[in-house]
């Protein structure tokens, strides 16, 4: 793979000269070494684009992912590498928060970005408080976490917004238990047609577009709080890793989609008292489709337990974690065998009784 040499930026501190990198808890640009704080000017309005006027890929943005990037430190002269999709890291060497020019980035740029709302020490506590909530984690795990390793990383993202019109129409039953002359109950259905038309709302359907997590792995740990976006800066991103989108916005269409249809039916059959579903045939009309390009926070947690490896992902803005921590056999089969003791116990006891009389 070819090396393509890139600029990129770096504040430093007018004071001191130091690397500056962005505090979650101020909100602001800090430096470690006088303790200096710099505001960040975010001023403007965000603007959504319209979805059919999409950026597709091009010449440019291919030649960038198909290489690696090499840029020199400003601060100790390095030579710093980045991979494919990224666009800002730290600094190996000297750890200085490194960023690709804007100028320098293919296709379309960030509209906006969730900033981190908690720094590394924060996120190592929310997440054992997060993890001792979840029920089938196993409680010497609870008790004894094993150490993690901590990135703090931007993940790219589109958020879609559209205005729709459902037309549906299906067949759903109610189930209910008669009992014959004998005592020997049977379930019967009673079948309804339903039909008619709904509106919906979607603001800010997150789609990934990353190279590191997967839709069904961002789905563990969102929603975000978009009111909270800010106009993408480069500086709320300095000391993080960060990479570009790996699908356009166009590619990534179909995830949205289907996310919506799933909502729109959970939507319709809300309306109606039901045992089940035969069938429910939705047809939707999308209107004033549009999305930003987002850069959101996520905390990723690598660490082992029981000899084998796990990676937890944590959202940088509400501090949810994932479910893809070590599970709990024991607690599994207990509450799969829960709701069958339930109904067998009546059963038993039923018997013995019939049995002694």
């Amino acid at each position: 793979m070819e090396e393509k040499k890139v600029l990129s930026m770096q504040n430093k501190c007018a004071g001191c000269g130091a690397n500056l990198v962005f505090n979650p808890k101020s909100q602001d640009l800090f430096c470690d070494k006088c303790e200096a704080h710099y505001q960040i000017e975010n001023d403007g309005q965000i603007v959504l684009h319209d979805l059919t006027q999409s950026v597709q890929k091009d010449k440019k943005y291919d030649d960038f992912v198909s290489q690696n990037k090499m840029f020199k430190c400003p601060n100790c002269g390095a030579s710093v590498m980045l991979n494919q999709f990224e666009i800002s890291k730290k600094c190996p060497y000297c750890e200085a928060g490194l960023v690709i020019e804007e100028d320098n980035f293919p296709g379309i740029k960030p509209d906006a970005v969730i900033p981190f709302q908690f720094n590394k020490e924060d996120a190592a506590k929310n997440f054992v408080n997060g993890v001792k909530k979840k029920f089938f984690v196993p409680n010497k795990f609870k008790k004894n976490m094993p150490a993690s390793d901590i990135n703090g990383i931007y993940i790219p993202a589109f958020g879609y917004s559209a205005k729709t019109t459902s037309v549906y129409d299906g067949e759903l039953y109610e189930e209910h238990e008669t009992k014959d002359a004998d005592g020997n109950s049977t379930t019967e259905r009673t079948y309804f047609k339903v039909s008619g038309t709904h509106s919906a709302e979607f603001n800010d359907v997150m789609v990934e577009s990353s190279s590191k997590i997967t839709q069904a792995e961002i789905n563990g740990f969102l929603p975000y709080k978009t009111t909270g976006r800010k106009n993408y800066s480069n500086q709320y991103i300095l000391g993080y890793s960060v990479e570009h989108y790996n699908q356009t916005v166009q590619e990534c269409v179909p995830t949205y989609k289907s996310i919506v249809t799933k909502s729109i039916r959970a939507q319709i059959l809300r309306k109606y008292e039901y045992n089940g579903v035969n069938y429910l045939n939705v047809s939707t009309e999308y209107n004033d489709e549009k999305y930003l390009y987002y850069l959101i926070p996520v905390y990723k947690f690598e660490y082992e337990y029981k000899k084998k490896k796990y990676i937890t992902y944590m959202n940088g803005q509400t501090g949810r974690v994932d479910n893809n921590v070590p599970k709990s056999g024991l607690k599994i089969a207990f509450a799969i065998l829960l709701p069958l003791l339930i109904v067998l116990i009546p059963i038993i006891i039923g018997i013995i009784l019939g049995a002694g009389d």
